[in-house]
């Protein structure tokens, strides 16, 4: 009866418990990473959405038309982030509002069939005085096939909306 015992092979609770707690460390780890790109995602469209809509305000008071043009590829190559900025012309010069920037690994696409930018910059959204815009979709992904697009969308009265 003993050798049959000694013969058995096994893992004890304690053995168990022992590889599942390493395992669960281990995860904690690793999921945040996938859960921080998302977020990160998800800021900046957030933040080009709130761009867009004191754009649209700032047209309406200003009387003005405020242009936004966003880059494909960094005019300076040394930098990590791309730059965007709203901008009204003045006398044939363009006068910046305000400007941002949104990090050089992610690829920028233009309308709703998601087209990459294949330009050096992106300039069709504008603002009129009267509240209306000319309408378009930029997107964001990552370089990774199969990413999840970022969108946000302006359709012609000036609304501005996000999408994943």
């Amino acid at each position: 009866m003993e050798k049959l015992i000694k013969n058995k092979q096994g893992f004890t609770l304690l053995e168990l418990l022992f590889i599942l707690i390493i395992i669960s460390i281990m995860m904690s780890f690793a999921l945040p990473v996938v859960h921080k790109d998302d977020f990160t995602m998800k800021q900046l469209v957030r933040k080009l959405a709130l761009d867009f809509r004191w754009a649209r305000n700032k047209a309406i008071l200003d009387n003005q038309c405020y242009i936004f043009k966003i880059y494909s590829i960094n005019p300076d190559s040394n930098q990590e982030r791309i730059p965007y900025y709203f901008y009204i012309e003045k006398d044939g010069k363009e006068i910046i509002k305000r400007k941002g920037s949104y990090p050089a690994n992610l690829i920028l696409y233009k309308t709703q069939n998601y087209q990459p930018v294949t330009e050096n910059y992106y300039d069709w959204i504008r603002f009129n005085s009267t509240a209306t815009a000319r309408a378009s979709t930029i997107a964001f992904s990552r370089p990774e096939n199969n990413s999840k697009k970022y969108a946000i969308t302006i359709n012609q009265l000036g609304r501005i909306k996000i999408e994943e």
